[in-house]
């Protein structure tokens, strides 16, 4: 077993996550004084070097963060909420520009204390937005989404199934092929878009703007073409976007939902009992895209990403405004030349691709109950 080694400086911090970027983890886990731990393809394993105390890690983030934390975050008086998100651009590996991190620094309690200390997830950032290709979403979508110029697309999934990817390389495309002035909401940014070709407005929620509410009221009076909306999670957020894709709009959301139908039932019950009628209603218009995501261990032991895609016809907006849950998903079963596929077909061509085992298509086809 290797000796373990404690990090010191800023200095080796940044060596150890270079070193950690390098291998390709998906997030990397730093607790004060504890051994580093890092997640590839869905496992977590611990590394010999270990973190740094609170303190430093505190100097880490206010030196390459784009927030400044005051005192400790253990110290439950100044930091009553207990967390903090942002984003990091430290230094990269030797001959490489800057590595980018989001991060959400959080109190825990140490297991051999018995007292809080903090520990920091961190998601290494990739400055290239990988091409349509790259992540295999198909042609027939992308040409479906390209089509539209109002309405709402939701890419929906849980934390870490690659939303933020599929979002970042669907608008670059729309700015590639259009000129269009495209307004984003994150919570923190990224993915930095090219400005090539459209106009890009990129506003990091508790920087450029206090909630993802207040900077989509004001989206509307800066006259973008295209909204990203980095988390639909409130009532008023809701209302504004789905506001903005009934008005010429183009509105991208994303909720943590596993299915289609499951996705569209939250969106409405965001909403007070009183007004959801009303809120199907106008859904069954405006909304004109789901694509719902996992990524999945593969055969070989990588990741590959999973897809039920909805494209809202004239038969779905009917089973919407029916508020026909059952209907959206018989929808979606039958809409095959439409350019829909749900959990059952999209676990199916993985199979038959070789690409996944019996158990994990089990589990794809059950994200569709």
């Amino acid at each position: 077993m290797s000796e373990t080694f404690q990090l010191t400086t800023k200095e080796e911090l940044y060596n150890v996550l270079n070193q950690l970027v390098a291998m390709r983890v998906s997030d990397i886990y730093v607790t004060a004084n504890k051994p580093l731990e890092f997640k590839q393809v869905d496992d977590v394993h611990r590394s010999t070097a270990i973190a740094p105390g609170e303190e430093l890690l505190i100097q880490f983030i206010n030196s390459v963060g784009d927030a400044k934390i005051e005192g400790l975050l253990s110290d439950i008086s100044k930091h009553p909420s207990g967390q903090i998100d942002g984003a990091i651009s430290m230094p990269g590996a030797e001959g490489s520009a800057t590595q980018r991190f989001r991060y959400n620094f959080f109190r825990v309690l140490d297991y051999d204390t018995k007292r809080q200390t903090v520990k920091m997830a961190l998601r290494p950032l990739n400055d290239t937005i990988p091409a349509l290709e790259e992540l295999m979403i198909p042609p027939g979508l992308v040409k479906t989404i390209d089509e539209l110029h109002q309405g709402l697309i939701l890419v929906c999934g849980k934390t870490g199934a690659g939303k933020s990817t599929t979002l970042a390389s669907l608008i670059q495309h729309r700015a590639d092929l259009y000129k269009e002035h495209i307004l984003t909401l994150e919570q923190p940014i990224e993915y930095l878009f090219r400005n090539d070709n459209s106009s890009f407005s990129q506003r990091e929620v508790g920087i450029s703007t206090d909630s993802f509410s207040s900077g989509l009221r004001a989206a509307l009076r800066q006259s973008p073409n295209s909204i990203l909306v980095g988390e639909i999670r409130d009532k008023e957020t809701a209302e504004i976007a789905l506001s903005a894709a009934e008005s010429g709009h183009i509105v991208f959301g994303t909720l943590h939902t596993s299915n289609a139908a499951q996705s569209i039932e939250r969106f409405v019950h965001i909403f007070p009992t009183e007004a959801q009628p009303s809120v199907w209603n106008v859904l069954s218009s405006a909304l004109k895209v789901i694509i719902c995501q996992t990524l999945v261990k593969d055969t070989e032991g990588h990741r590959v990403a999973a897809r039920e895609i909805l494209i809202v016809n004239v038969g779905i907006g009917a089973y919407i405004k029916q508020k026909d849950s059952q209907g959206v998903r018989r929808g979606i079963e039958s809409g095959v030349k439409d350019g829909m596929v749900n959990w059952g077909r999209a676990a199916d061509e993985l199979s038959r691709q070789g690409l996944i085992s019996e158990q994990t298509k089990e589990e794809l086809i059950a994200l569709g109950d």
